[in-house]
């Protein structure tokens, strides 16, 4: 019997039709049978206790399913344990799974002992019900997040299945949609949906591009891995345009964008279009930053350089890239400890991080200078991360810092952070 057979069975034995503890307040309590999809709803109202067991098999059941089918990989956890819940409401008064007045009449202890089929049959018919009723629940999706400030061409990077599309470029808009999403009318120029004057897909302020997600998966898992996507490119794409211009980026007063829209395929059966909150996925700078060719041949080139890389190196440059867009959109000690986190998840080894970092750095070359700031900066890093230091200037070595470096910590991890992320897909593999 496979493991998430076994984690089915398990989680039907801990679901009791009796109070487990003399408690009167049942855990569950539900109308048992397949809902209609309009009108009132009929069927038998049950009542069923959990135990603590019973939460860690949901957990179990969730988790395997993510992890043993590959149409699954973009479904949010609280979906797929959700989607189980009224499975089994749904299916515990099918007479061909189990014994109906058994169910309804409590004459058992638990769920399991009501079955009328045995144990591998029963778990099996389970997880092709919860797999069917997952996939009406799963589709192709593209989320949508606006960009300001940001001036460059539109650009399609097919390999991580995200586009930017410049807020004008008409040819790149009608792609999208020709491509079967449907978006009610909603357009770069005119963000609203159908005829309504309501401003909640509309975003407050100026934007000059947007970037689009595409993934297959629930609503919320399609959403979180396309912002995940989002930032690692918009981190890369800073730390390129700040090398190649020389300076960093300052961020201006004006409050950035904290939501993304999601619009469903032709294809996907739920048609609904979503706002979701997320953090801040680029903040609002000063002043516009112009990309050109050579930054956008920079990019392309190193996504193909991450694409020819191991499954572990590919993990610790998402993760980098994550913490330095993080470092990106937070400020002072918070700001420094992100980037610094940066680099601890591109090298770090466990018991050895300062070393390992340091090796690191060694290793993609880099001026001796930035092996020594890292030196000083990894000091800093304990006194913060360890509450020596509430200040970058209560710091015991900080104006030695300034006056040796000329320049200052955190712009100093910032610029380390995003030199070794641009360089470490050549060099690790």
């Amino acid at each position: 019997m496979s493991p998430i057979l076994g984690q089915i069975i398990r989680l039907t034995r801990t679901i009791h039709l009796h109070s487990v503890d003399g408690s009167i307040r049942p855990s569950a309590q539900f109308l048992a049978g397949k809902r209609p999809h309009f009108g009132l709803t009929g069927g038998f109202g049950l009542s069923w206790w959990y135990t603590s067991d019973t939460f860690l098999a949901f957990d179990a059941v969730t988790n395997l399913i993510i992890r043993n089918a590959s149409e699954f990989r973009d479904c949010d956890p609280e979906t797929i344990s959700e989607t189980i819940k009224e499975t089994l409401h749904e299916v515990c008064v099918d007479k061909s799974i189990f014994d109906v007045d058994a169910v309804v009449f409590a004459q058992q202890k638990t769920l399991f002992e009501c079955r009328s089929v045995n144990a591998e049959w029963f778990s099996t018919i389970l997880l092709r019900t919860i797999e069917d009723n997952l996939r009406t629940r799963i589709g192709r999706r593209c989320t949508i997040y606006v960009v300001p400030r940001l001036q460059v061409a539109s650009f399609n990077l097919c390999e991580v299945s995200v586009r930017l599309i410049e807020k004008n470029d008409g040819a790149a808009w009608s792609a999208l949609i020709k491509s079967g999403y449907q978006f009610d009318g909603w357009t770069p120029q005119n963000p609203t949906i159908g005829l309504k004057v309501d401003s909640t897909f509309s975003p407050q302020g100026k934007f000059e591009s947007l970037l689009v997600g595409e993934e297959y998966g629930t609503q919320k898992g399609a959403q979180a891995s396309s912002v995940l996507k989002f930032r690692m490119l918009i981190a890369v794409l800073a730390a390129i345009a700040s090398e190649q211009s020389g300076f960093t980026f300052h961020k201006a007063m004006a409050r950035p964008f904290e939501f993304c829209v999601q619009f469903p395929h032709e294809s996907c059966s739920d048609k609904r279009i979503f706002r979701s909150d997320c953090r801040p996925i680029i903040p609002f700078f000063v002043s516009d930053i112009h990309l050109g060719t050579d930054e956008i041949e920079a990019l392309r080139t190193w996504y193909a350089k991450y694409m020819r890389c191991s499954q572990i190196t590919k993990d610790r440059l998402e993760k980098s890239a994550h913490f330095i867009n993080r470092g990106m959109n937070t400020d002072d000690i918070e700001s420094y400890i992100n980037y610094f986190v940066a680099l601890d998840a591109l090298f770090g080894e466990r018991h050895s991080v300062e070393t390992s970092i340091l090796a690191g750095i060694v290793s993609l070359g880099l001026d001796a200078i930035y092996v020594e700031k890292a030196r000083w900066l990894f000091d800093l890093r304990s006194e913060l991360v360890h509450g020596g230091s509430r200040q970058f200037v209560e710091w015991p070595k900080y104006g030695r810092y300034v006056r040796h470096f000329r320049t200052r910590p955190l712009r100093d991890v910032q610029v380390l952070s995003q030199m070794v992320l641009t360089r470490a897909p050549e060099v690790l593999r």
